[in-house]
């Protein structure tokens, strides 16, 4: 169990950081994907992180187009003494390579023989046939891009979404503070707070709503999105 803070959010006191679904309107609108691996250079997402789905390079990143998404993975835990606190999708615990096991058609001509495998044709079905299947090219699988390894499942928020979390940049939170995912290199993703030209000029919006804790008693904030 984690006794330090692992988190790149100062807010959380233990381990990484932690969401609870209050009001997510994702899991009823089914806005939720996770066909996209994280780019090469992303080494650990917490819940609670926003990334961008940026799908015209086929990864997760903090550069794409497109809105924030919320990092929301099922929490995965392997040992008894573990805790919710623990978990964060890191690089290192994964080794996926392949996206699609069917991608490009390379090789010499291979005629698969499937007759002896199914039924005889049926002379009450015009066209059927007991060699229903022939592949003349072998099928290579479409790899992940170069150096993804990791799928993080993501959520579309909407104005009026409700959570729980403590993956909050900042030490310290009054109610009524506003956060917007930083673009500040080293905790990209993570809600940070912004007042006034910041504020106003930010694409997305959350507001500290209740000053709270989550589950094993680590401090969070309750936060509504308002923009």
């Amino acid at each position: 169990m984690a006794k330090t803070r692992l988190s790149k959010a100062q807010y959380v006191e233990r381990g990484y950081g932690q969401v609870e679904p209050n009001h997510l309107s994702a899991q009823r609108t089914g806005q939720i994907y996770a066909q996209l691996p994280a780019k090469a250079d992303i080494d650990v997402l917490e819940n609670g992180q926003f990334v961008k789905y940026n799908y015209k390079d086929g990864v997760v990143d903090f550069e794409g187009a497109g809105e924030w998404m919320l990092v929301f993975n099922e929490v995965k835990l392997y040992r008894d003494h573990l805790d919710y606190n623990d978990f964060a999708m890191k690089k290192e615990d994964y080794v996926a390579r392949v996206y699609s096991p069917v991608g490009a058609m390379t090789g010499t001509a291979q005629a698969r023989d499937y007759s002896g495998v199914v039924t005889p044709a049926d002379p009450y079905e015009p066209g059927s046939t007991n060699n229903p299947f022939t592949i003349t090219q072998w099928e290579i699988p479409k790899a992940m891009p170069e150096g993804t390894v990791m799928t993080p499942r993501v959520f579309k928020t909407n104005v009026g979404d409700i959570m729980t979390t403590n993956t909050i940049f900042n030490e310290t939170v009054a109610l009524g503070d506003t956060f917007t995912p930083s673009t500040t290199s080293g905790h990209e993703g993570i809600l940070e707070a912004v007042t006034g030209d910041d504020a106003t000029n930010a694409t997305m919006l959350w507001q500290a709503v209740k000053i709270y804790t989550l589950p094993d008693r680590q401090k969070a904030v309750k936060v509504m999105r308002i923009k």
